[in-house]
């Protein structure tokens, strides 16, 4: 059965949907580690508040502000341990158990 795919674009646009309660969604990753293997983490979610802005204030992503375009990382949170990581947005591979397309 060949696998579905998904284009990276997509990947970080679901990334910024929160649930039905406003928190950040969690998902599966699969990426290359800088050493050439692979890893995988089967829930995290992404760094931050989902969404933007808390009410009645302009800071919305606590600690984990960042700028995508300008790092070429993605914070995230694993949800086993509740530790904070990056991933380079090029190492990514797999989302939701599909094949990230890098192009």
């Amino acid at each position: 059965m060949q696998r579905t795919q998904i284009h990276i674009r997509t990947v970080l646009a679901e990334m910024e949907l929160p649930d039905g309660q406003g928190q950040p969604r969690a998902f599966s990753l699969g990426y290359y580690k800088t050493d050439g293997t692979k890893g995988s983490k089967p829930a995290v979610r992404k760094g931050g508040q989902a969404g933007g802005s808390t009410p009645g204030g302009t800071e919305g992503r606590s600690a984990f502000r960042y700028k995508v375009k300008e790092t070429g990382t993605v914070q995230l949170v694993d949800c086993a341990t509740g530790r904070p990581f990056a991933l380079k947005i090029i190492l990514l591979c797999h989302f939701n158990g599909r094949d990230i397309l890098h192009g």
